[in-house]
Order: structure tokens, then C-alpha cells, then sequence
């Protein structure tokens, strides 16, 4: 099979970058050399699809002598491997509320934090400290922990260079027994919920709620009827109770014989609830005995286990003797396990960009809508990346927590979708970095799906889970960050990204940039009618289209190191 490998650029080495300097220059100023820059070249990974979803100098491995089940102990080791001459790292290992250190690495300081992200368990036990590491140099770590409770185990490792300039991390994955712990997290084909009484919101309100279906629910029960009713919610990694708008719901029948009939279909409504109502007969025992399935996909998108592409299904307890008439109440409910959480999570973030993107298919000139996929499990390595031979992206276990990565990759796809398969040539792309040059077509088609999950969160900065920031709006002429020297122009993806945010937001701040349109008007119109192999061809396509490219459009370009004056 051929693999089409398109790796997320921005999260270039998940840098703590400090805000960027506005400041307007003439083309041609001369760029100032990067303070804390280093002599190093990225690691290649084993295989394409192990490739994460940034360019590092580091790489980091977690191991572990053996499983240990509740009261057992085991050694786990941490070894770190740089391309620089010399990296001093901050190093972080972090451990579930599962596991405890017994013996932390030789002079790392041992803290508990709470933690919100249900997998945790409610606190992680951190371990830091500070190490020296080089290329001929390797950093091997050894510790002991010990399995306290039963549950799903991320064993995780961090390693960031001192400045910030390069961050790298490694996880280990277990799900601890009490009598044989496995390897990685394991998940059923149908999972289990449970009820909730948290107050649950939407988590996005950036754009107005575009249902995938418009078939009313019914108000009650008809003649011979019955119906359910409830809600579908999840709990994201901040803690907070959301809805999931727009996901499958259906009702099943138990029979004697031990087969489910379906007795209805539907989706949630943008507050996660849902009604349905069906013919409550069954000839062979009389009265239904109803449960309710609801699941991580539509016919829109789904969220899809790596190997099965099976999405996630969730089951409700079942209601025995449903009667004629009868409205049977199953609640507000969440996912029982928390390490699917995130599958919830990572479907609504998708529900986002549906609710921003115009039109009754992702591609608005199609007759008949294509699925988007995207391709996660609780403990997948497989982070991140679209392929389009499958029409599908593969995400990291918790890359649900950082919507924005999470749409970069889905931005593959959707691109490829509304391009009818076809893709533009890219040398010189792999690896890329968001501040250098790669080529046109590296360029547009990375920076284009930044452009466009920044615009479906209505942020132009890309943040990471744990607070990290890359702000590409304020980069511009002469923009310098620690070890990191912006350079200039169209094959640049993250001038690309700035420049089109620049011509679709409605905030002019930045000196030159005074240019707003709506981001779903003439920019989503020349991107759905054309096939652009680069920003300026697009740019082209846009003129062609009668579309503004005047000098106060062209600006907000300039701002961006584009110049097509």
C-alpha cells in the first residue's frame, strides 16, 4: 500500500516560544541570528507511521522490566537520545494515580499534582530533575514504581532542552490487574456508561450548531408507540462535563432468542440529547426489553479504533416490559471507562469544524458526502498523521487533548476530499518545520490545515494540553523566538497559515494588516472550486474568481513575509 505520510508541522518540537515581536519591516530586512540555536539534526523515527507530530533533536524511550499487578513492583527505565552536542534537559516523569514511585531516578524530586484528565485517575505523580545529555553522551534513567490500584496506566516521559527550544516525549502504556496486568489499554467492540448528574456544556461556542440530520425527534409516543429519551455527554481533559452534539444514537430490542433488533436510529441534539420513538410490538414475548447505543460517529465523520476502524459504541443498561405509550428516561450518561473519554472528546472537537464548514458535505460540491475519519486509541504511538490512501487520520492516545492538532490532521483529509484525491507535490516536506522553508506545495498544504483548525477554534494561537504556545498571527519581518529564526515567504508554511488568517480575521491590530473577510466567504469558495498546488496559485484561482486582491489584501500578506505586490 502506499502510504501518503502528512505529519503535523506546527507542534514543531512542542516549543515554549516567547511572544514574537510585532514589527512591520521592508522586505529584504535583514534577519537577526537566533539566540539558544543548536547544532543538531532531527531524529528519523523507526517507520513513517511512527513519526510524531513534530521535528525533535530528542528522542525518548520508556521501558519497564515486567507488569506488576495490584502490590507489585517493577523497574522502568528512561533512556533519552539527542542529535545536539550537548542538551541540558528538564526531564519530567510522570506516573497515573495507578502507579507510585517507590524510587524515584537518582536526585529527582518527587510531587503529587491533581490532575482533571479522567485517565489520570485524579493526580499525577511527577518526578523531576535535571540532566546533561549529548550525541555521544545517551541519558539512560532507572526508577521503581509500584501498581496501587487497578485502572489504564500512562507511563510518560518528557525531556525538554534548556531555553525551551526543543521538547521531546516517550509513554509506556499497561492496564494493571489484580491478578495479571497486560500491555497497553485494552477496549471492547461495545463499552459500558454511566450516569452523571454534572452540569454539561457545549465546548465550543464559536460557531452556531449545524445538525447532521434535520428529521424532527418526536414530541411523544404515537398509537402502539414507545419511546427514549436522555442525553450523551463525556468528560474532557479539563474536567469539565460537555455534550456530544451530532452522534449516533439507536434504540435495540433484547429478544428471547438473544439477538438486538433495531427499533430506531437518530443523533443527538446540539445539548447531546436525543429522543426516539419506535412500533413497540415483538410477536414472540410481547412486551420490549430496550437499551439505548450511542456511538463516535455519523454519517459525517467517526472516530475509529486504529486496527478494527470500528467506532466506539457505548451501551446503556436495558429497560425490561417497556409498555404501549411509555417514555422510558435513560438519563444524562457518560463513558464508564475514562480512557475512552477522549474518543468523545476528539468526535465533538470534529463537530466543531462541522459546524463551522459550509455546506451539507465537507465538500460542498459533492453529490454524495464522503465519511471523515480519524483513527485513535487510548494508547496509540501512531501520532500524527493523515493518510490518504485510507482517507483517514491517525492521532495520538491524548492528542483529543489538543484540539488543535487534532483538526490539523482531520484538515488533511478534509483537503483531500474537496481535491478529489488529488494532492499537490510537496518536496521537501518531511521533515518541515513551521519558521523555515520547505517548498510551495509543502507550504500550502501545511499551513492551510493549521489555517483551518486555527479558524474552527477561532484562535491563531496554537496551544498545546499542557499550556504551550506557538502564536504564528504576530510573526512577521525580522521575528525572532528562542532558537528559532523565522524565515520569509510562501514556502514558509507558518507565513501560509498567518497570511490567510490574516485575510479572514476581523481583528487589524497588526501594523499593515487591516484586511477582513468572513473566513466561509470568498477564501472557503476559490479553496472548494479549485485545486490550488500552492499560495500563489491560489492567490491566482482567488483573482480569477473576482475576489479581492487589492493592495489592502495584499498587506495583510506582506505583514506575512509574502510579497505579491
Amino acid at each position: 500500500m502506499r502510504f501518503r505520510r502528512l505529519a503535523l508541522s506546527t507542534a514543531v518540537a512542542g516549543l515554549l516560544l516567547s511572544p514574537a515581536t510585532p514589527g512591520f519591516a521592508a522586505p529584504g530586512t535583514a534577519t537577526p541570528s537566533g539566540s539558544g540555536a543548536r547544532d543538531c539534526a532531527p531524529i528519523s523515527p523507526a517507520a513513517p507511521e511512527d513519526e510524531h507530530d513534530h521535528v525533535s533533536c530528542l528522542a525518548v524511550d520508556v521501558t519497564l522490566a515486567d507488569l506488576p499487578e495490584v502490590g507489585g513492583e517493577t523497574e522502568v527505565t528512561v533512556r533519552v537520545r539527542t542529535t545536539a552536542v550537548q542538551d541540558g534537559l528538564d526531564l519530567d516523569l510522570a506516573l497515573p494515580a495507578h502507579l507510585a514511585w517507590v524510587r524515584a531516578p537518582e536526585g529527582f524530586q518527587v510531587a503529587t499534582a491533581a490532575s482533571a484528565v479522567p485517565v489520570d485517575g485524579g493526580e499525577v505523580h511527577r518526578a523531576h530533575g535535571r540532566r546533561t545529555v549529548g550525541a555521544d553522551t545517551p541519558l539512560t534513567l532507572t526508577g521503581r514504581v509500584r501498581a496501587v490500584s487497578e485502572g489504564p496506566v500512562e507511563i510518560r516521559a518528557t525531556a525538554t532542552a534548556d531555553a525551551a527550544v526543543d521538547t521531546a516525549s516517550g509513554s509506556r502504556f499497561l492496564t494493571v490487574d489484580g491478578a495479571r496486568s497486560t500491555e497497553g489499554i485494552a477496549v471492547r467492540t461495545v463499552n459500558g456508561v454511566e450516569a452523571t448528574d454534572a452540569p454539561a456544556t457545549r465546548s465550543s461556542l464559536a460557531w452556531k450548531h449545524k445538525p447532521v440530520s434535520t428529521q424532527p425527534a418526536p414530541a411523544r409516543p404515537g398509537k402502539g408507540q414507545a419511546c427514549v429519551q436522555g442525553s450523551w455527554n463525556y468528560v474532557e481533559h479539563t474536567g469539565y462535563t460537555r455534550v456530544s452534539a451530532n452522534a449516533d444514537v439507536s434504540a435495540y430490542d433484547v429478544d428471547l432468542n438473544g439477538e438486538d433488533e433495531l427499533l430506531a436510529t437518530g443523533v443527538t441534539d446540539e445539548y447531546g440529547r436525543y429522543q426516539l420513538c419506535f412500533d413497540n410490538k415483538d410477536p414472540g414475548d410481547r412486551t420490549q426489553d430496550v437499551f439505548v447505543r450511542l456511538a463516535t460517529e455519523n454519517v459525517q465523520w467517526k472516530i475509529q479504533a486504529n486496527r478494527t476502524k470500528a467506532a466506539y459504541r457505548f451501551d446503556t443498561g436495558t429497560r425490561k416490559n417497556v409498555s404501549n405509550g411509555q417514555t422510558v428516561d435513560f438519563g444524562a450518561v457518560q463513558p464508564a471507562a475514562p480512557e475512552l473519554m477522549r474518543a468523545v472528546q476528539a468526535f465533538d472537537t470534529v463537530n466543531t469544524a462541522w459546524n463551522f464548514t459550509p455546506g451539507d458535505c465537507w465538500d460542498d460540491r459533492d453529490s454524495t458526502c464522503r465519511q471523515g475519519a480519524i483513527n485513535w486509541e487510548p494508547d496509540s504511538t501512531t501520532c500524527c498523521w493523515a493518510n490518504l490512501e485510507e482517507n483517514a487520520s491517525y492521532i495520538g492516545g491524548s492528542t483529543p487533548d489538543t484540539a488543535v492538532v487534532t483538526l490539523h490532521e482531520f484538515g488533511h483529509s478534509l483537503m483531500d476530499d474537496i481535491y478529489d484525491d488529488w494532492w499537490p507535490s510537496t518536496p521537501n516536506c518531511s521533515p518541515h518545520s513551521m519558521h523555515k522553508a520547505s517548498s510551495g506545495g509543502c507550504a500550502w498544504t501545511e499551513g492551510w490545515a493549521t489555517y483551518y483548525a486555527g479558524t474552527v477554534l477561532q484562535d491563531p494561537i496554537f496551544r498545546w494540553g499542557d499550556g504551550r504556545v506557538l502564536d504564528y498571527e504576530n510573526a512577521t519581518w525580522g521575528t525572532v523566538e528562542p532558537g528559532r529564526v523565522w524565515e520569509n515567504g510562501d514556502t514558509v508554511e507558518g507565513r501560509v497559515t498567518g497570511a490567510l488568517h490574516d485575510l479572514s480575521d476581523v481583528s487589524t491590530h497588526e501594523s499593515g494588516d487591516k484586511f477582513a473577510e468572513d473566513p466561509r466567504g470568498p477564501l472557503w469558495t476559490t479553496f472548494l472550486d479549485h485545486r490550488s498546488s500552492s499560495l500563489r496559485e491560489f492567490w491566482n484561482q482567488r483573482a480569477a474568481d473576482g475576489y479581492d486582491v487589492g493592495p489592502t489584501a495584499l498587506n495583510a500578506l506582506l505583514y506575512n513575509t509574502i510579497d505579491y505586490r
